[in-house]
């Protein structure tokens, strides 16, 4: 049987969250953690999902009825989406995987579809081009968050480290330099925590108190220049600082909240040269970066929680593995 595995980075956001709703700009990056789909051709008549991660399985028929786990809905969507560009519905079996934390605002879902979208156009030998890629993944992206940003998506297939403004084409900072000796701690507080809620009172706040919000939000704005800068140079020390200020603006508007200061502040504390919340807030993950010689000290008083050690920058949707 023909297989092919693809896979996809999560992304985590550096800067700029919930700013970049209202037209500010996001300095977002793709990060070593990643989901992998197995698209392997099959005997039968249907469509088999398999998420050993969520221990769900399902089959569905060749014409895309909605699955009843609504988990496989964004795969039945980009296959929707496919069929319309003139790709044939096969029956296969569909293995997902992933090393990304599900709903804590790494980009879970927009890899999952990135890596899927691939592996079974792969499958067809007519992998889509770049561009073709982001726009029928964005298709799973929908069905997963009802009006996606687009920047989970181009993360997840571009990889590397991009500023992100709405309705505009996201700039990939092609000469990032990261030295050696430092990685980036991921926390998932495991608080769990709606999106859309927090976007929204972070909007009524702004409308409320627009003559005090324009100020943090231009402060927000002017810390992406630096960071690109410090990026650039291989500054982790400035970069840290500057995800220092970043967390208390988000504080300031109201989407942090006691747990997860406390992780920061730990963090802080314990020799991380700087520390904030990443996505929506009010639960979710936070982000420190750490020198090397101390993560383990560091890891050690975090034991309530799931932490990840990885890298940013990381590479792009990619084909792993293939038998054709």
């Amino acid at each position: 049987m023909r297989r092919v595995e693809a896979s996809a980075p999560g992304k985590v956001i550096l800067f700029g969250e919930h700013f970049v709703v209202r037209g500010y700009r996001a300095l977002a990056t793709a990060i070593g953690l990643r989901a992998r789909v197995i698209v392997e051709e099959s005997r039968g008549g249907s469509i088999r999902f398999i998420s050993p991660n969520l221990k769900l399985e399902e089959s569905i028929s060749l014409n895309l009825e909605n699955p009843i786990h609504r988990e496989f809905e964004v795969y039945t969507a980009i296959l929707r989406s496919l069929k319309s560009r003139g790709y044939t519905i096969i029956p296969h079996n569909v293995i997902i995987d992933s090393d990304i934390p599900l709903s804590a605002g790494l980009g879970s879902s927009a890899s999952t579809s990135v890596a899927y979208t691939l592996a079974y156009t792969t499958l067809h030998d007519s992998p889509l081009r770049e561009d073709e890629l982001l726009e029928v993944s964005l298709e799973g992206e929908k069905i997963a968050h009802g009006k996606p940003s687009g920047i989970d998506v181009n993360i997840a297939v571009s990889g590397g480290t991009i500023v992100y403004k709405r309705g505009e084409k996201p700039i990939r900072i092609a000469d990032v330099n990261i030295p050696r000796g430092y990685s980036l701690l991921i926390i998932d507080s495991g608080i769990k925590r709606s999106t859309r809620d927090a976007v929204e009172h972070v909007l009524r706040l702004s409308g409320d108190y627009w003559s005090i919000m324009e100020y943090i939000y231009r402060a927000a704005d002017a810390i992406i220049d630096d960071a690109i800068e410090a990026l650039r140079a291989g500054d982790m020390r400035r970069l840290s600082t500057l995800m220092n200020i970043n967390h208390g603006l988000l504080s300031s508007i109201g989407v942090s909240r006691l747990e997860l200061d406390m992780i920061v502040n730990s963090l802080r504390e314990s020799g991380a040269l700087g520390a904030k919340l990443t996505g929506a807030g009010w639960g979710g993950c936070v982000i420190a970066i750490i020198e090397d010689n101390i993560i383990d000290s560091i890891t050690s008083r975090l034991l309530k929680y799931k932490v990840y050690r990885t890298l940013i920058n990381a590479s792009g949707a990619r084909v792993d593995y293939s038998t054709l």
